[in-house]
């Protein structure tokens, strides 16, 4: 199986989907993560309450430095874009961009940021570009280098936390991640510099997603999960029953 994260800052793949990254890079599966953008503004305040004061292109560095370091740990590839955070924008050329990487990859799913999302425009704007450039990677006339793909399965992960309920997102499955909690943890401490925070706020989301999954499954084992939403209902030959 292939994967494609889009992640709308540096950090937002591992903070969110990290321990399922993890866990499909250990059953074999390929993922690959794309970063819209650094987080250079948004997302980079440890660097700049830090007694220098850094440039943009020294923050951008240190950013993809802390993401590469996070996305081995978790097994994943990682490209950049380098798109400018809070001023990225959606338009159909960069819809189409980002049509190309899928159709270049051949990914059997997306995963990428929930949405609408009005506690943080980039998220927001990630959320529609990427549901337009599913749509678009599969339209047998579009002008590409590659051929078109199949509609594709695109998973949502959290909303902006802690206020991702505040936002609508309202999880349709659980990724049981305990087995790889220690991998995504050591992956967040990368970004120490620039988010010291992402340990204990993303360890906080995955308990108690995991007490969530506890009571709905009757599982005692469960002591880490991490929730996604589904952007298109799930079709088979039987009902999809939990698989723990």
């Amino acid at each position: 199986m292939k994967i494609l994260v889009f992640s709308a800052h540096a950090a937002d793949f591992c903070s969110r989907a990290g321990g399922t990254i993890a866990r499909h890079v250990q059953n074999g599966d390929t993922v690959y993560v794309i970063a819209l953008s650094d987080g250079e503004r948004s997302e980079s305040g440890g660097l700049y309450l830090q007694d220098s004061s850094p440039s943009l292109e020294e923050v951008r560095t240190i950013r993809r430095e802390e993401a590469t370091n996070a996305a081995v740990i978790l097994g994943a590839g990682i490209d950049f874009l380098g798109w400018n955070d809070l001023s990225f924008d959606y338009s159909v050329e960069l819809v189409r961009q980002l049509a190309e990487f899928i159709r270049a990859f051949t990914p059997d799913a997306v995963i990428s940021h929930h949405g609408p999302d009005s506690v943080s425009m980039d998220h927001d704007r990630t959320w529609r570009l990427v549901v337009n450039a599913v749509q678009v990677a599969t339209a047998p006339g579009l002008e590409s280098d590659y051929p078109p793909v199949p509609r594709l399965p695109l998973f949502l992960f959290e909303a902006t936390v802690p206020l991702t309920e505040l936002q609508g997102f309202n999880p349709a499955f659980y990724v049981d991640v305990t087995s790889t909690w220690d991998v995504k943890l050591k992956a967040l401490q990368a970004f120490h510099r620039a988010q010291p925070f992402l340990e204990p706020w993303y360890t906080d989301v995955a308990r108690r997603r995991a007490a969530q999954a506890r009571f709905i499954t009757g599982s005692t084992t469960i002591e880490y999960a991490e929730a996604f939403e589904r952007m298109w209902p799930w079709v088979g030959r039987q009902l999809p029953m939990n698989d723990l």
